[in-house]
């Protein structure tokens, strides 16, 4: 089977105003640039029809961080993680857990409605009081059995019968790819045949506490995925790309706290913009990075960057395509 080449694409409005919301644009920056399609993260109430048939191959799930808490009705938790049950409800969407479940469902029945091969889902949650030091009180196991309870009821809610992929992340707690031990229970976990794994290399890098240079990155990277052994072979997507964020990693953890004082609105944007000094999503530029590929054989590689405007996001692509 070819491997797919994608592009990552939002329904964030700034994304499909690039091109004056014309799929029609959309679709030809995409294969003129040589890709097959898109993986698409939905955001909003966007009118989805308006996509063309099969430019959507795979469709990126909504990541909600903070799950424990709202999961399992800790309401003196979640006072204090965002300050009133007004904020609970702007963020979740609703004041019931439930709320969740209808939103990934929703998610899964468009994936299908869209034609997508796969989905994606971090199988991952965080919380402000330890993002900057990355000691989370919990073990993974917790996380992923809070991510099957709720994976599961939204499957049964979809119906969906396509591809379910978990995605690497590099905080503690959460599913890093550190042991085998943590797909092997997912699957246990998760009531769904047709699962597997999507390599993110830049959070594996992260997860290593990240690197400098380019050279030592993809070093690392092809011993730590080399390192999983058999578990290789569940790996069906690849999200490609770089991030040499180690001196941000290793100044960071020491020296920024808890943003407390402040209210959770100001707190998440601090956050988001940490996690984006982490996670830029930049190219690779050295062609060795292609080694990775007599690693694993995956169905998709997803060239996954952030971009300002059409024309940052053309120098990415043609950066990251001399591997």
């Amino acid at each position: 089977m070819k491997t797919q080449k994608l592009l990552n694409f939002s329904t964030h409005p700034g994304e499909p105003e690039l091109f004056d919301d014309d799929w029609q644009q959309i679709m030809d920056f995409v294969h003129h640039n040589g890709f097959d399609g898109l993986e698409l993260l939905p955001v909003g109430s966007y009118p989805f029809s308006r996509i063309p048939d099969k430019l959507v191959s795979g469709l990126h799930l909504r990541f909600f961080v903070f799950l424990r808490a709202f999961w399992q009705n800790r309401e003196d938790e979640l006072e204090t993680l965002f300050g009133s049950m007004e904020n609970v409800k702007q963020f979740y969407g609703g004041s019931d857990p439930e709320c969740i479940v209808k939103t990934y469902a929703s998610q899964l029945r468009l994936a299908s409605a869209l034609g997508c091969d796969y989905v994606v889902f971090h199988p991952v949650q965080c919380d402000l009081a330890h993002i900057y030091d990355w000691n989370f009180p919990w073990h993974w196991r917790e996380t992923l059995e809070i991510c099957s309870e709720i994976l599961n009821a939204a499957l049964a809610e979809s119906g969906y019968q396509g591809w379910l992929l978990f995605e690497n992340l590099w905080w503690p707690g959460s599913f890093r790819l550190e042991e085998t031990g943590e797909y092997e229970y997912l699957r246990k976990l998760v009531h769904h045949e047709r699962c597997g794994i999507v390599l993110d290399t830049a959070h594996m890098l992260h997860s290593m506490q990240g690197f400098r240079q380019e050279k030592q990155a993809i070093a690392g990277l092809l011993k730590k995925v080399e390192g999983l052994g058999s578990l290789r072979q569940e790996i069906r997507t690849v999200h490609l790309c770089s991030g040499l964020s180690g001196e941000y990693i290793k100044t960071s953890r020491k020296s920024i706290k808890s943003q407390s004082d402040l209210d959770f609105w100001q707190q998440l944007k601090l956050a988001r913009k940490h996690v984006s000094s982490i996670d830029p999503h930049e190219p690779f530029s050295d062609p060795a990075v292609g080694a990775l590929f007599d690693l694993v054989e995956p169905d998709q590689v997803v060239f996954e960057f952030t971009f300002r405007d059409a024309h940052s996001w053309q120098q990415k692509i043609s950066t990251q395509k001399k591997h």
